[in-house]
């Protein structure tokens, strides 16, 4: 099947207390915790705290926030995006 979409993956390495700033993905994501913790802010809801051996999705174009707990954290993530577009986008305040 030949589609214009691409699965990526990777690790994210988060320094303690760093966060990324207020963004959304241009395709989805699923996640999982591999050490420390990660507390997830989406745009209207309530702050939720993964810690290492769980896992959470984010849907295409979910304005949210990530940041690392006290001791860092290690994630794995895979994503789809469509090659030669930017996959992270800021989202406006």
């Amino acid at each position: 099947m030949q589609t214009d979409r691409e699965l990526g993956m990777g690790i994210a390495e988060f320094p303690p207390n760093a966060s990324k700033p207020r963004h959304k993905a241009t395709g989805p994501e699923l996640c999982y915790v591999l050490e420390g913790d990660v507390t997830v802010q989406i745009d209207g809801k309530a702050a939720h705290v993964y810690r290492a051996g769980e896992s959470f999705a984010l849907p295409a174009n979910l304005v949210h926030v990530t940041k690392a707990g006290p001791s860092g954290a290690k994630v794995l993530a895979s994503w789809v995006h469509t090659p030669g577009k930017p996959f992270n986008v800021p989202a406006p305040d």
